[in-house]
């Protein structure tokens, strides 16, 4: 009998809200705001599944039904009320998508069910008051990122905040209210940098999944900052061109390395790299506005290759301590990120100075071209590594001797990265002005190949420079030891 009860309630309510938003429609009540209602109160669906069905291929058929029955209402355009004239994103397609999804783990894992509820009603409440709002207020509500404005991104945080608050109290989940807060964030964050209608599955499941790791995993506070914030980075690197695609991929790749193996600590140390060479890089670019030339091969916009060449090393060695708890890994991979943060600051902050010598061949040589020095890039290194190995220091990974060796490392890393760069790196002549450059096109011209070995290029370079410091501080830190 509970279990037709949820069929028939269930069904019964998820026609009502739409019957509900076709009444609105025809009222004359616009597509924006008929869509929302839809969106804030479909969600508690979920009590009324939850409370006759539970968990199961029950609950599962119910979302499934209405899966089939919201693509056909897209395909065909049958419920104008959901529909939208802006985008072909099938936004409330996805929403069922994300309650199926989640309904099909809930047969074979039971204890999903819980966070499941949090997960649907931030997405329901959270997402659809941050519509709302945001259409509503129209003066003094900046855009923050993208199109999402600032009265919407509050008011889906309080939303999230309080469905969550709410529910814990109802079903005694056991969460705290920096818990609450937390999954507030994650609703926020993947809100905002979600497009096409994805976020219905985004904070659906990225909710779900948090409020289960604070409900059955005891160590997920080791996670959490990787967890909240790498949306946002990898959102914000592909948005500002600070990485192309292929770049964002091998980025996920190496955060989700670092992140797992080493948690709070690893996720900082690769976020102070990100964040300070995007920096360093927009200060590179004003320089070269300013008229100085730079004759490195790849631009700004940092490809997949480059991603490996400054990361990987350190993803392989978060991996490493991941599998043998051995702490000469954690030396080795805090020194490969400083040595790459400290030859990214050396030649982007290098570039402003008014002199620049390649003490390898005893002669003054193009600012911003690899191994070129300067007094301003060269202290700049130094401080970048210090500051590196100070994080670590901070977190009570290393001891202060360790971030001294980490610097030590890094800082000679970037000269070892200079004497690559002078005596191995490739290096070619513009036939037209005479200049030599690391571009294999100049004025227009194909360049000829002057010195230097052709199949090194300043990704070799930078991958050869990080597994030095990285051997040179674990090398260090075992004969110390």
């Amino acid at each position: 009998m509970e279990i037709l009860k949820g069929y028939l309630f269930g069904a019964g309510y998820a026609f009502l809200c739409l019957l509900f938003a076709l009444l609105l429609y025809k009222l004359g009540v616009t597509k924006k705001i008929t869509r929302k209602v839809v969106h804030i109160f479909v969600g508690f669906e979920w009590v009324i599944l939850y409370h006759f069905l539970g968990a199961g291929l029950h609950f599962l058929a119910v979302c499934v039904f209405f899966l089939l029955l919201l693509v056909a209402a897209y395909r065909w355009k049958l419920m104008p009320m959901i529909s939208s004239d802006n985008d072909n994103a099938p936004g409330t397609v996805y929403y069922a998508v994300a309650m199926t999804g989640v309904a099909i783990v809930g047969c074979f894992v039971p204890e999903v069910m819980l966070p499941f509820g949090v997960g649907i009603m931030c997405t329901s409440v959270g997402d659809g008051f941050a519509g709302v709002v945001g259409q509503a207020i129209t003066k003094r509500n900046p855009n923050i990122y993208a199109n999402k404005t600032l009265f919407g991104t509050i008011a889906n945080f309080i939303a999230s905040f309080g469905a969550t608050f709410v529910l814990n109290l109802i079903y005694g989940m056991g969460l705290s209210v920096w818990h609450a807060l937390a999954i507030a964030f994650l609703s926020v964050t993947l809100e905002i940098v979600t497009g096409r209608g994805l976020d219905n599955i985004t904070i659906t499941w990225g909710c779900t999944a948090l409020t289960a790791g604070f409900m059955y995993f005891e160590n997920i506070g080791f996670y959490l900052v990787p967890i909240l914030l790498s949306p946002w980075f990898i959102a914000v690197a592909y948005k500002k061109r600070a990485l192309t695609f292929g770049g964002v991929v091998m980025a996920v790749v190496i955060d989700l390395f670092i992140s797992v193996s080493l948690g709070n600590f690893g996720f900082v140390l690769l976020g102070t790299f990100f964040v300070l060479a995007v920096l360093v890089d927009k200060f590179k670019k004003r320089v070269k506005k300013q008229g100085r030339t730079e004759e490195t091969a790849k631009g700004d916009c940092r490809d997949y290759m480059q991603v490996i060449a400054n990361g990987m090393l350190a993803g392989l060695c978060a991996l490493l301590y991941l599998g043998s708890r051995e702490r000469v890994f954690i030396i080795a991979f805090s020194a490969a990120l400083a040595e790459a943060l400290a030859d990214t600051v050396s030649s982007g902050i290098g570039i402003a100075a008014k002199r620049t010598y390649d003490p390898f061949r005893w002669k003054a040589c193009e600012s911003g071209i690899s191994g070129g020095m300067s007094l301003l890039g060269t202290f700049s290194s130094l401080v970048a590594a210090y500051g590196m190995s100070m994080i670590a220091y901070a977190f009570g990974v290393v001891d202060f001797a360790e971030a001294l060796i980490i610097t030590g490392a890094a800082f000679l890393g970037g000269v070892f990265d200079s004497l690559l760069g002078s005596l191995v790196q490739a290096k070619y002549k513009c036939r037209i002005c005479g200049k030599l450059t690391e571009k294999t096109l100049h004025c227009g011209e194909p360049t000829e190949h002057a010195r230097g070995l052709s199949f090194i290029d300043n990704d070799a370079v930078n991958m050869l420079s990080g597994i030095f410091a990285a051997a040179f501080a674990a090398l260090v830190f075992l004969l110390i030891n």
